[in-house]
């Protein structure tokens, strides 16, 4: 198994043994819409911070950032990244991340991980007069990612004065679903 899964496996582990909970943590999250110069959608940046605990246990592992980077991606590319790209509700193809770049950042008297990749579409789009949505899931139910308010949404110049983006919480989520979707509704 890999070494992240690894650690966080461990201590889901030390974490059900002491109270019998499931080993759960938040991710904040900030999309960043790309476009080409034909204005066509041709990737969503992601940055995540890791909650205090999740940074504490990977800052803790020994391993360095580079590696704890490489594990996190490698583990990410069998998850799906967490994260769906829907256009007008039909599942958007994406390749595989080529930069990625993982930092220790400080929030308050916090020491927090942030993740930032870019997750590039497999053709680019037209989002004009269309539908773009975002929905992360998380099939071992361990990561919930957040992006709180449409402020965390960042449309860039291109899609700025043609989309809208809206954060919507989803009620009774199930184990693994998101409890946000953000959808980004651009005008012709």
């Amino acid at each position: 198994m890999k070494k992240i899964i690894g650690l966080f496996a461990l201590c889901t582990l030390l974490l059900a043994s002491s109270s019998y909970a499931h080993f759960h943590y938040k991710i904040n999250a900030t999309a960043t819409l790309y476009a080409n110069d034909k204005q066509q959608l041709t990737a969503v940046g992601m940055a995540w911070v890791y909650d205090p605990n999740v940074s504490d246990m990977m800052l803790s592992s020994g391993q360095s950032i580079n590696d704890l980077a490489n594990g996190i991606m490698t583990d990410l590319v069998e998850l799906d990244y967490f994260t769906q790209l829907e256009f007008n509700g039909k599942r958007i193809a994406t390749s595989r991340p080529s930069n990625y770049q993982l930092v220790p950042i400080k929030k308050g008297n916090q020491n927090l991980l942030k993740l930032s990749f870019v997750l590039p579409l497999q053709s680019p789009l037209f989002i004009q007069g269309n539908t773009l949505s975002i929905v992360h899931k998380d099939p071992g139910a361990s990561a919930s990612i957040f992006y709180h308010h449409a402020n965390n949404i960042i449309l860039g110049q291109t899609f700025k004065s043609l989309c809208q983006s809206r954060v919507q919480a989803i009620k009774g989520f199930a184990v693994g679903e998101a409890p946000e979707r953000v959808r980004i509704r651009c005008k012709k």
